[in-house]
């Protein structure tokens, strides 16, 4: 299945073909080529349509996205905690004059 790059992101859905009715088995947002194949070789011998996003959903996407980003937030987070740990280690060090004796430096 072949998506143009302007209609992404798409809405994926797999479905069982029976006599009476497809029954939905599956369902994805994707966002490159890359991730329908995956999709359909998932599901490989099942029905696969795809459909536009409308308004609502292209706007929850966006929030769900945006709430991911505090995950790098507390990475940062996690360098200044480091940073500052150091920081204070090599204070003490020079307080309690360790960093002298081992480094043999003089003032």
């Amino acid at each position: 299945m072949e998506v143009r790059n302007h209609d992404f992101p798409v809405v994926v859905q797999a479905y069982e073909p029976s006599n009476k009715q497809d029954v939905f088995i599956a369902e994805q947002v994707v966002n490159t080529q890359a991730e329908i194949d995956g999709f359909t070789l998932r599901f490989a011998g099942k029905l696969i349509k795809a459909r536009s996003m409308n308004d609502s959903e292209k706007e929850r996407q966006r929030h769900v996205a945006s709430r991911r980003d505090p995950s790098s937030r507390s990475g940062s987070y996690l360098w200044i905690f480091i940073v500052l740990l150091i920081v204070v280690l090599i204070g003490v060090g020079f307080y309690t004059g360790w960093i002298q004796k081992t480094f043999n430096i003089s003032f």
